[in-house]
């Protein structure tokens, strides 16, 4: 967990307030955020950024990382160099939301219509898997079994809405306070084959080589749940002995069991194995374990609380930055975020026209300028002006009826200016003032807001693919 770089870094997403920077993968960066609350938030708005409030009974009782998300955003470049990119992250975003399971994080937020797509899960207070080992060395039965039994729920609850992982990993397994969750769909993929919307083609190579196994190595397209079953014995094999299977890639042949001891060979042999139909299901997974810890004495109950213990005593549980456990969003920032509510726009104006002139994010240069603008300082000169400052961010002033008249807020004896956005508006356009009639008023005016049309677009689709409209 790393301090927000300011020249980079946005402060806001969406409704959510950006504490930290977690890391970077394939597709996209990942942030610890937390909501900020706004009052009248319109329920256009909401249904546009796919809200969803934690549903937990006590919620005053949660503690404060319990209330923290993690907001993933897709890296900027993978939207110029690949063209389903901005596709496959929605299907990414589709893919958390529809899979209900303590041991998967829930969706909180999600825009993938954004100039940068970006979507929020729960966040989970605990180290990676691949850490816990690589740090405080392989698991004992008790723990490795109650690792693996979690998973067997995680693979099951995603099985069951017709989904594959295809990229579980050490490090794509979060130990936390309430046991390891799987994160990172990024290559969930839809696992009823004959759909023509299917993102990855015939042939297609991804995964994580180590983990995979030979079928996806050779066709990432046309695997089928066994895959995923694959994927966890490579991850239970790496907690025994802090390395995977295969080196660089699966192999026909089988591993080396070196540091594996006899009592797990049983289970990784059958599961480690290059064709699909030998492998178990995770039922017969499920048994396998149950029957190691009746072997070693241990109930479930008590090997959970070895694997947690194990967590607990490595001390690597991340430490929250200061700011997280403010009773409050940063002042400034809550404020942008409430005036943007307050006149009818998302903080990344959602339901702006799409016009090259809005952006989606707010970076601590906006706020700062934003705030000059609020407390009457001098920011009027633009970007090619001497010092090179930006413009200010505030909203263009009504086309006033004499054209040499400044507008409001700009003179020096003028009344207060007018109230900073989060993102910078397009010059008014000729005839937008209040004096332009109603019969001359564009078409684009007098449509739906973007959100709700995206919403409605949405539900058609869906109702479409169900062969009901």
């Amino acid at each position: 967990m790393k301090p927000l770089d300011t020249e980079t870094d946005p402060r806001v997403v969406g409704p959510f307030e950006l504490l930290a920077r977690l890391g970077a993968g394939g597709m996209g960066v990942a942030y610890l955020a937390r909501r900020i609350q706004l009052e009248g938030l319109p329920d256009e708005m909401a249904a546009a950024y796919r809200l969803v409030e934690p549903g937990h009974d006590g919620e005053d009782d949660l503690s404060d990382a319990a209330r923290l998300v993690v907001v993933k955003m897709i890296l900027p470049d993978l939207l110029n160099d690949q063209p389903q990119a901005r596709e496959r992250f929605a299907r990414e975003i589709d893919a958390v939301r529809a899979v209900v399971s303590d041991r998967v994080p829930a969706l909180r937020g999600a825009d993938p219509e954004a100039v940068e797509p970006w979507f929020a899960m729960d966040y989970v207070a605990g180290p990676s898997l691949h850490t816990l080992v690589k740090e405080s060395g392989p698991l004992g039965v008790g723990p490795y079994a109650a690792l693996g039994l979690a998973l067997v729920d995680a693979l099951r609850a995603i099985h069951g809405t017709k989904l594959l992982h295809r990229d579980l990993k050490p490090s794509n397994v979060v130990l936390g306070p309430d046991g390891p969750v799987v994160l990172d769909f990024g290559l969930a993929v839809l696992s009823e084959r004959q759909s023509s919307q299917a993102l990855t083609r015939t042939g297609d190579r991804m995964g994580t080589r180590p983990y995979m196994p030979v079928e996806q190595l050779r066709d990432t397209k046309h695997v089928e749940e066994p895959a995923d079953v694959y994927a966890l014995g490579a991850t239970l094999f790496f907690a025994l002995t802090g390395r995977p299977p295969y080196p660089v890639m699966p192999l026909m042949s089988p591993p080396k069991w070196d540091g594996v001891g006899r009592d797990f060979v049983p289970l990784l042999a059958q599961v480690l194995v290059p064709t699909p139909s030998q492998r178990p299901d995770l039922d017969g997974v499920q048994e396998s374990l149950f029957t190691l810890l009746a072997d070693a004495g241990l109930t479930l109950e008590a090997a959970t609380a070895q694997l947690l213990g194990c967590v607990a005593v490595a001390g690597l549980i991340p430490e929250l930055p200061p700011q997280a456990l403010a009773d409050h969003a940063d002042p400034t920032v809550q404020e942008l975020a409430q005036h943007a509510v307050d006149r009818g726009d998302a903080p990344d104006a959602p339901w702006a026209d799409d016009d090259p002139g809005f952006y989606g994010i707010v970076d601590t240069d906006e706020i700062e300028w934003a705030a000059d603008a609020t407390s009457g300082s001098d920011t009027s000169d633009g970007p090619d002006a001497p010092g090179g400052r930006p413009p200010t961010l505030v909203d263009p002033a009504p086309a006033p009826a004499d054209p040499q008249q400044a507008p409001p807020g700009t003179g020096p004896t003028s009344g207060p200016g007018p109230v900073p956005t989060s993102y910078p508006l397009p010059p008014p356009r000729p005839g937008d003032g209040p004096e332009k009639p109603a019969a001359t008023a564009s078409p684009t005016s007098q449509s739906a807001p973007r959100a709700a049309r995206n919403v409605a677009a949405r539900i058609r689709e869906r109702y479409a693919h169900g062969g009901e409209l």
